[in-house]
């Protein structure tokens, strides 16, 4: 017994640790995410062969409710909505968060920078239920914002922000942008000072050596934040559905009350929709950053020789 205990020790020791100790370093994540999320998944796609008819769930293995699902606009409605609601929440997070993280990367007194990184990442310490209590108070016919918009002159009654796709928009907005502010900072905190210097020296001004250094180099991290910020609003419940009304419809809504109506095959069948839209959207992002810095490398090299 002892034996075998100096054995497993040594496989963890520094310097020593096998492909074996990373296996079982790994081995907890991996079951966990085999049990609940591939086993979910399985369950899932078995539904999405059912067939849901007259209030009853039918076993069996057919492929109508993916026709009806596809071939239904109303479907496709709803499919253009959720696109639509996560490209505008990942265009103006990403216009949001890079001054922000470009500010804050930037700071040297520590205090500043530790303050402004608590006042980004503060929301994500309220859950999404509150926060989006919080924005119908705000965004409501009676609330702050029309009220402070009638006080400016801006309008005389107020803007309708509720119940409509640009409530969703701003509240998603407000939800996700410490998601696309931690990977840009990320990246702009770890890029080489030395490189917009000699820029500089090289007589490149700051709008240049910005768009010629410190946007390109920064292009991972916009990938990073568009890929978790679009995937995140392709899947968001909560807002949509508080926010909404039940008037702004997304996929995750359906999906739920697909779920309630015990409708499960058409809930599996839009749930594996969001599932290959997420993957897909993730790899055509992956695929353009690598575009990008492929071709500024080949531009490099070619002004080098």
């Amino acid at each position: 017994m002892m034996r075998a205990t100096g054995k497993l020790i040594g496989l963890f020791s520094p310097g020593k640790r096998t492909w074996a100790a990373q296996l079982l370093l790994l081995l907890p994540a991996l079951v966990l995410m085999g049990v609940v999320y591939l086993g979910g998944l399985l369950i899932f796609g078995r539904y999405s062969f059912d067939l849901y008819e007259n209030g009853r769930l039918i076993r069996g293995w057919n492929l109508d409710s993916y026709r009806a699902f596809l071939g239904d606009p109303y479907y496709w409605t709803l499919i253009g909505t959720t696109f639509r609601v996560a490209a505008k929440v990942t265009l103006w997070s990403l216009l949001l968060a890079y001054p922000l993280a470009y500010c804050i990367a930037g700071l040297k007194r520590a205090g500043l920078k530790q303050t402004l990184l608590l006042l980004t990442f503060l929301p994500l310490l309220v859950s999404a239920v509150v926060r989006s209590y919080g924005w119908q108070l705000l965004l409501s016919k009676q609330g702050f914002m029309n009220w402070l918009f009638v006080h400016l002159g801006l309008t005389d009654s107020g803007f309708e922000m509720m119940y409509n796709e640009t409530g969703v928009v701003v509240a998603l907005v407000h939800i996700f942008l410490p998601f696309m502010v931690f990977p840009l900072l990320n990246v702009l905190t770890q890029s080489d000072d030395t490189l917009k210097a000699a820029a500089h020296d090289l007589g490149a001004g700051k709008w240049r050596t910005f768009l010629t250094i410190t946007l390109p180099l920064s292009a991972r991290g916009i990938a990073s934040g568009v890929q978790i910020v679009f995937t995140l609003c392709l899947t968001a419940f909560t807002t949509p559905q508080l926010i909404g009304g039940g008037r702004v419809m997304t996929l995750p809504v359906l999906i739920y009350q697909r779920t309630l109506d015990t409708n499960w095959p058409m809930a599996a069948v839009a749930s594996l929709f969001l599932f290959v839209s997420s993957i897909l959207v993730s790899m055509i992002v992956n695929k353009g950053a690598d575009w990008l810095m492929f071709r500024r490398t080949r531009e490099e090299g070619q002004s080098h020789a």
